[in-house]
């Protein structure tokens, strides 16, 4: 059981709070021209060539990752089983979104993501609570419930809540609470390179003119799957 202290009213008053500023927003349907990425170039047969096969970073990234599983605490193997599936399933759901990018194939870009959020969250509120695994299929549920909510109803905010709070409240609890067995420098370096990522996906049109060869969608992906590798773990 969690000790109901101020610390962990805090962190329910920090998800309320969220909650209560996402509901206020209204809804936020998705943007038609999320679609149009500034890099159309093909090689060969393969469509917006770099945009596809930058996911292969992901692939790489999982495989390595679920190969590392086994190095953690029993009790946190099942969160981040869970969270290196999310990131390997994250290669080919994005690869083929970006063959023919639309909202039916971007269901498959952010369906494992969504899972791979929950996982790593799971597996923080495991190794600081020790929750038994408890919250695994909760989370998880709740990820896949708001690309549901964003299909039916064309409202993203339930997904955008579920992509930001999770980082969030895990520096909020590295914040609050004292250190358990995930390295939190490497926790640290993964975020650090995750808002470079998104800051890149931002300038998209921008790093390509700049650049000429590559841009802020392609070198996103790469640096999102750069961000995963600092939670392989490398030591039993």
């Amino acid at each position: 059981m969690i000790a109901l202290d101020g610390r962990i009213w805090g962190l329910v008053a920090a998800v309320i709070g969220a909650i209560i500023i996402v509901v206020m927003l209204g809804p936020i349907p998705q943007d038609p021209a999320y679609h149009q990425f500034a890099d159309t170039r093909s090689c060969g047969p393969i469509p917006n060539c770099l945009n596809v096969l930058s996911n292969l970073g992901f692939v790489l990234a999982g495989f390595l990752g679920l190969r590392s599983v086994f190095k953690w605490p029993a009790p946190l193997q099942p969160a981040m089983k869970v969270f290196w599936w999310g990131i390997l399933l994250i290669g080919p759901g994005s690869a083929w979104y970006h063959l023919a990018p639309d909202d039916a194939r971007l269901v498959w870009d952010r369906l494992p993501m969504t899972v791979a959020f929950m996982g790593l969250f799971a597996t923080v509120l495991e190794d600081q609570f020790h929750l038994k695994g408890q919250w695994l299929p909760l989370l998880v549920g709740v990820g896949l419930a708001s690309i549901g909510v964003w299909l039916v109803f064309d409202d993203l905010r339930f997904y955008g809540l579920v992509q930001f709070l999770p980082p969030v409240m895990i520096l909020l609890i590295f914040y609050l609470f004292p250190p358990g067995v995930i390295p939190r420098q490497a926790v640290y370096y993964a975020f650090a390179f995750y808002a470079l990522a998104k800051g890149a996906e931002f300038f998209d049109r921008e790093l390509l003119a700049l650049t000429g060869w590559i841009s802020g969608h392609t070198l996103k992906h790469l640096l999102a799957a750069a961000a995963v590798t600092w939670l392989i773990k490398t030591e039993g």
